[in-house]
């Protein structure tokens, strides 16, 4: 690679950086730190809130589900489908979380391998370099578009066994493929 290209891997890696790590956003409330894994979900505390229809449904780690405020009386199939959901949602966070580190140090990484190569004039190889780092970030971010995927069918497992989760069922099938052909 030639140092003209540098400043184009620079500004990809940049670019991956910023895209892999607003995944997820994080944005202040009276409840504290929320999470938004879908723009209709976010996690607060031990809890995940899903908007949908003007309501909200929050369910716990133990799948108990309430919907504006009020608890639902649970059969042990829904608390499963429940639990399960929750599980997906608070996994995709995690796995958002994951990505952010990656791409910064990512990032790190970048930089210093361009600048360690430009400054001892072996930059032949820098970009097969850059490419490998990146290679490594986008298989992290396959993880996520698995994870709606996963988030999905764990939806339409609840919706199923409890209709009261309908008007919060918004993750559409191939929710995921958009974010998978851009890997």
């Amino acid at each position: 690679m030639n140092a003209r290209k540098s400043p184009f891997v620079l500004l990809l890696a940049a670019a991956m950086v910023a895209v892999f790590a607003g995944a997820c956003s994080r944005k202040s409330d009276t409840d504290g730190v929320h999470v938004s894994v879908i723009d209709h979900i976010a996690i607060g505390g031990d809890r995940v809130t899903v908007r949908g229809g003007g309501q909200r449904a929050e369910i716990g780690a133990d799948g108990a589900i309430a919907i504006d405020g009020k608890a639902l009386t649970l059969s042990a199939e829904q608390q499963a489908a429940g639990r399960e959901f929750y599980l997906q949602a608070t996994g995709m966070k995690r796995d958002g979380a994951a990505i952010g580190k990656a791409g910064a140090a990512m990032a790190g990484q970048v930089l210093s391998t361009v600048v360690q190569d430009v400054r001892d004039g072996r930059t032949d190889q820098t970009e097969a370099k850059v490419e490998a780092q990146a290679d490594k970030l986008r298989e992290q971010a396959m993880q996520v578009c698995r994870r709606v995927e996963t988030l999905r069918q764990a939806q339409q497992r609840l919706t199923a066994v409890l209709p009261q989760f309908q008007p919060f069922a918004r993750i559409k099938q191939g929710t995921g493929d958009e974010c998978k052909d851009r890997g």
